[in-house]
């Protein structure tokens, strides 16, 4: 089979990004791989994949979706058995991925957060203009949901009737481990943390959450927040500063091996007003880390609240969040079993299990298109 797989990014460090890799890596074991991005990271995992650069402007996230749509679209893709299109990234696919329903997260935000500015709302009412005009046209692909929110959210905002089916992400268990006891005592000792002082962690966009995290932090005058992102902090900075927090708050920065961070951590917090998913909690359960997620998040339906991870329920309100994050922090046995029951839970959630479902898909498209005489490629595989 050949596969091309149509993605901004190509590294395992961030998201959907990370998805294509570990995919490609297992795809191209049996068959014919290539990647169509704008960058790459070397990998000698994806030494077999064919790479191909599509240009783009890269200046903002409004930027890179558009100028990358076009050139993505024109490249010669008929020969393809499967073109799977991470979501808003191309025109002519068979397979989409289902990262992200931007119609939701400015709605989100903006019940959290008030009115936003006018650059966000340019972004939101255009963006989901164009999305919601892809997914009501896709009928004859298959859409592959990474959780059963953003299923609703697509047949809600967007009246997608592709055929969809729910994919959650998997777990590099090897990667994401607790046995990382060097790389805790390193961490904890660079930021100067305590083994009888908590650290609470947040990683992603600050977007997500980190708000509320900040406030809540107002009371835990012994604690720490770490916060791992690529998000411009200075904004942030002067919030700390005003609620008072800023010597209990260590912006991190981001990292390329987050993996050496979660084990410095006690508690992982993502109060986000919306993620399709939210790899950075399955992960940080993979790390056996007991977890804090707000019932927006798609990884909150992997979680059994009081048994392998916290769900809040309402994620504007920091005083359930700072209760939870009490619980956690003053009852270490709690925290431990949830812990450990959240690493049991993501052992089962693999990579290759992914890949073998994303096949099936794969297979079942072909078929479909086979049977009805409309058969996305025109050029049979040799593979």
């Amino acid at each position: 089979m050949r596969i091309a797989f149509i993605v901004h990014d190509l590294n395992r460090s961030w998201g959907h990004s990370r998805y294509v890799a570990e995919l490609a890596e297992r795809f191209c074991r049996d068959h014919e791989v290539h990647v169509f991005a704008n960058t790459f990271v070397p990998d000698s995992g994806l030494a077999q994949v064919i790479l191909h650069r599509i240009p783009a402007w890269r200046s903002n996230a409004f930027a890179t979706i558009l100028s990358f749509l076009g050139p993505a679209t024109l490249q010669q893709l008929k020969s393809f058995d499967i073109v799977h299109s991470q979501g808003l990234c191309g025109l002519r696919q068979n397979v989409i991925t289902a990262h992200q329903c931007n119609r939701e997260w400015f709605l989100s935000r903006q019940r959290v957060e008030g009115r936003l500015g006018w650059k966000e709302q340019v972004f939101g009412t255009v963006i989901s203009g164009i999305e919601g005009i892809f997914y009501r046209s896709v009928r004859k692909s298959r859409v592959i949901a990474i959780s059963e929110r953003i299923r609703r959210d697509l047949q809600g905002h967007y009246g997608c009737r592709a055929r969809m089916e729910m994919i959650h992400h998997g777990t590099d268990t090897v990667r994401f481990t607790p046995e990382r006891p060097a790389e805790r005592a390193s961490c904890r000792r660079l930021w100067n943390i305590d083994e009888e002082h908590t650290a609470f962690l947040f990683v992603g966009d600050l977007r997500k959450g980190a708000r509320q995290c900040i406030v809540a932090m107002q009371a835990f005058p012994n604690d720490k927040l770490i916060l791992v992102s690529r998000s411009p902090v200075a904004p942030w900075k002067e919030m700390v500063r005003k609620e008072g927090v800023a010597d209990r708050v260590i912006f991190a920065g981001p990292s390329e091996a987050v993996e050496t961070i979660y084990p410095a951590a006690d508690v992982f917090l993502l109060p986000t007003p919306y993620d399709p998913f939210a790899l950075v909690a399955t992960e940080a359960m993979s790390c056996g880390l007991p977890i804090v997620v707000s019932r927006e998040a798609g990884a909150a339906e992997l979680v059994e609240h009081g048994e392998n991870g916290l769900i809040l329920q309402d994620v504007s309100d920091t005083g359930e969040l700072a209760r939870h994050m009490r619980k956690l922090a003053s009852d270490r046995n709690f925290a431990r079993r949830l812990g450990r029951a959240a690493r049991m839970r993501q052992e089962k959630m693999t990579w290759d299990d992914v890949a073998a479902q994303t096949m099936r898909v794969y297979e079942e498209q072909l078929a479909m298109e086979r049977a009805s005489g409309s058969a996305f490629r025109i050029v049979r595989s040799r593979r």
